[in-house]
């Protein structure tokens, strides 16, 4: 029987902002017992005299403490390795998205998990943004007909999205560390398969076009087909100012919702008017939401949302991607079709 999540010991392996992020947010929901780690120490030491908890300059030493569950906020080449290490542990997992650099390995890890009967969690917070769930909540509804086409678009400056540290050091810059637009952008393509399923085939093209110090894709135009509909992705590390947003067609009106500004909308064509959605919460909102999930998941008031095997489709389409994006050319799609709107 799992302790009530105030009694939790929960690790945070890397306290780059997202780790400080959801710190934040476990500390606001009740849980006194963290366990912070980064390999900079002083990162670590500063989150804990600022939220409370232990730190240290290593997994290990993390996990001797034997947490409840770790959160794997590190850079997306080490999640295998330190997920890894932590079930060995006996922990329960959450990743952050996406899940590793590759799908190699994943497979291995999910099985693990399940034979170990731990919960293995992947961290695509917008599942929990009321801007999209408005979005899905009127395509399930039809509120626009059938839908023939979407387009999804993020473009965020790389170097001002944490200007206080040396964008080239950061795991998005680097190759080596599961950087790139692609796998940095991959809720977009979550977005998508969670919207309307897995497509047929994939086109990609795009690279680095930029003057920024990276050794990866900065800009990534996606194309992904249906029998029924076609869905574009713009991803680029480029744009300023920032903005994520995506707009849908359906042959009885369109959705458009803007992630940033909090609003979303639809038109329907047979009254001829636009419907605003109401109280659409903040970006905080929707990361505390997603850290009281993972406590219910903990105490088995709730399944995960995203579970391993739900986070591996958007990394196959990520990798399809960049398959294309290397030959040119379009990339079928081998993942089993599931109907949108059921999860």
């Amino acid at each position: 029987m799992l302790p009530d999540f105030n009694e939790m010991r929960i690790a945070v392996i890397g306290c780059g902002s997202i780790g400080q992020r959801h710190a934040r947010n476990l500390r606001k929901l009740g849980v006194a017992n963290l366990l912070l780690v980064d390999p900079q120490i002083e990162r670590a030491a500063s989150l804990s005299d600022e939220r409370g908890g232990n730190f240290f300059d290593s997994a290990e030493r993390a996990l001797a403490e034997e947490p409840e569950i770790a959160l794997i906020c590190a850079p997306t080449s080490m999640h295998l390795t330190l997920a890894d290490r932590a079930l060995q542990s006996d922990c329960h997992l959450f990743i952050e998205k996406p899940l590793a650099d590759s799908a190699e390995g994943v497979h291995s890890l999910i099985d693990a998990a399940e034979a170990r009967g731990r919960l293995l969690l992947a961290g695509y917070n917008f599942r929990f943004d009321r801007v999209l769930n408005y979005v899905r909540a009127w395509i399930c509804e039809r509120r626009i007909g059938n839908v023939t086409s979407a387009h999804f678009h993020f473009g965020s400056h790389l170097p001002s999205r944490h200007p206080w540290e040396d964008y080239r050091a950061g795991y998005g810059a680097r190759r080596e560390l599961g950087g790139g637009v692609i796998l940095d952008a991959i809720h977009e393509l979550d977005m998508a398969c969670r919207l309307f399923g897995e497509p047929e085939k994939i086109y990609c093209a795009g690279g680095k076009f930029s003057e920024m110090e990276i050794d990866v894709e900065d800009t990534a135009e996606i194309l992904m087909s249906y029998p029924d509909k076609i869905v574009s992705i713009h991803l680029d590390f480029v744009s300023r100012p920032a903005e994520r947003w995506c707009e849908i067609v359906g042959t009885e009106g369109r959705i458009q919702a803007d992630v940033f500004t909090r609003q979303a909308r639809y038109f329907n064509a047979q009254v001829g008017r636009w419907h605003e959605a109401e109280n659409c919460g903040s970006i905080e909102e929707m990361y505390e939401s997603e850290m009281r999930h993972l406590l219910e998941c903990l105490t088995g008031e709730a399944t995960p949302l995203v579970d391993g095997r739900e986070a591996l489709k958007s990394l196959r389409l990520a990798e399809k991607a960049k398959e294309s994006l290397c030959t040119g050319l379009p990339v079928a799609v081998h993942i089993s079709a599931r109907a949108a709107c059921t999860r």
